[in-house]
């Protein structure tokens, strides 16, 4: 298996303690189907899915795995009876994503396949092993990758929280791995035909659920700004700002003039779950976050007598009649050739139902002439105040059910 992980990897095997407790079945966003080896789904032949279409008599006498059997890193030379067409197949986290790239029902595994003494059958042949009683057997592809960040960077210090995964059913949950690099894994379940086991996926306080018997998704309105279609704007539009030159007297006559060049920039705007700062939205919320910057270049043919003064920028973000402000403060300014910049992150928090965002940018400068210069002055006030006209994001809202984009890493 090529994984790396925090806690102990390899081919293991346990029990989970299946108890009158039971998960909650998966939601009704997409019926996952099973396909069989001529290609048609349990809808096709007429019924729903018999939980991977096992028939009790084939497995009639066999020898028996325990209840919740588990084996990580499974084999992949057995026999699949069916194969099960996933629709959300994948779990984002501010991590990175997981992915159920696969998902098998078997009938019988071999004991060596499962590791068990072998035991024979009344004709003196080695016996397949079959699920427990009432339970049914799965064989699940998983891998994550991981987003914004660097495997040979990673640590404790880098603020993105750790992912952990594990296995749920009844009253009894076995952890599997908290996943700090990229992680791929095939493991063997045995799990109740009723649903009620899951894989669990966790990270900073809050749990997504897989159902492991037809490996998809559970709706989660915590989480569900990371399922949004096009959640990921790119506008990177520059704000266009004209600002009226400051005339310079000498003895009282013209002399010269200071112009100042200020540019403003939205480069991104993303709909997330969470972010570092802010941690999970509230059900049914979401984090907007946009990334802004502003550049500011003041130009004086007098350089060593102008003083450049204060500067404040504000970056405004109005969703649903509420506005976000985001501000910055400079003291002093630099004098061209050298340019101010700033880049920042402005987050709001909002409806993960959100389909525009409207962004505006406003700020004032200030310049003034060194007071020991008593022959040039400024004709005129030093301050300048600029604004810009709204710029209106969109993020359309798909009425088909929500592909997963990837996860920003909280940013």
């Amino acid at each position: 298996m090529h994984s790396t992980t925090t806690g102990r990897f390899g081919r293991r095997s346990f029990g989970l303690a299946v108890g009158a407790l039971a998960l909650a079945a998966c939601g009704s966003e997409k019926t996952a189907e099973f396909e069989d080896a001529g290609g048609s789904s349990a809808n096709d032949r007429g019924g729903a899915s018999d939980g991977g279409g096992v028939s009790p008599d084939a497995t009639a006498g066999l020898p028996q795995l325990d209840a919740g059997f588990t084996l990580e890193d499974f084999t992949k030379d057995v026999t699949v009876s069916e194969t099960l067409q996933l629709e959300r197949n994948t779990v984002i986290t501010p991590t990175g994503t997981l992915t159920i790239d696969g998902l098998q029902a078997l009938a019988t595994v071999s004991a060596e396949a499962v590791e068990q003494d072998p035991e024979m059958d009344e004709d003196g042949e080695e016996a397949e092993f079959a699920a427990a009683e009432g339970e049914v057997l799965r064989a699940i592809d998983l891998s994550f990758a991981l987003s914004g960040a660097d495997e040979d960077d990673w640590g404790t210090d880098d603020g993105l929280p750790s992912t952990d995964i594990s296995l749920r059913a009844g009253g009894s949950q076995s952890h599997l791995a908290e996943i700090t690099r990229d992680y791929s894994n095939r493991i063997l379940v045995s799990v109740p035909e009723d649903g009620s086991a899951a894989l669990v996926v966790s990270s900073e306080g809050h749990d997504q659920v897989v159902d492991l018997l037809t490996g998809e998704r559970e709706e989660d309105d915590v989480a569900a700004a990371y399922y949004r279609d096009d959640r990921v704007q790119e506008p990177h539009h520059t704000f266009p700002v004209s600002i009226e030159s400051i005339p310079v007297l000498y003895g009282g006559n013209a002399d010269s003039e200071i112009d100042a060049t200020v540019s403003f920039q939205a480069t991104a705007l993303t709909l997330t779950a969470w972010t570092e700062r802010n941690g999970w939205a509230e059900p049914g919320g979401a984090w907007l976050e946009m990334d802004w910057n502003c550049e500011t270049t003041i130009e004086t043919s007098v350089p060593g007598l102008v003083k450049a003064g204060s500067f404040s920028a504000t970056a405004s973000l109005t969703v649903d009649d509420e506005t976000t402000t985001d501000e910055v403060h400079a003291d002093k300014l630099i004098l061209s050739p050298s340019s101010n910049t700033e880049e920042r992150t402005l987050v709001a928090a909002v409806s993960a139902d959100t389909t525009a965002a409207t962004v505006s940018m406003s700020g004032t400068f200030t310049v003034e002439i060194d007071g020991l210069q008593d022959s040039y002055t400024l004709d005129g006030s030093g301050e300048r105040k600029f604004s810009t006209k709204e710029l209106t994001v969109e993020f359309p809202q798909d009425d088909a059910a929500p592909s997963a984009q990837p996860s920003d890493g909280g940013s």
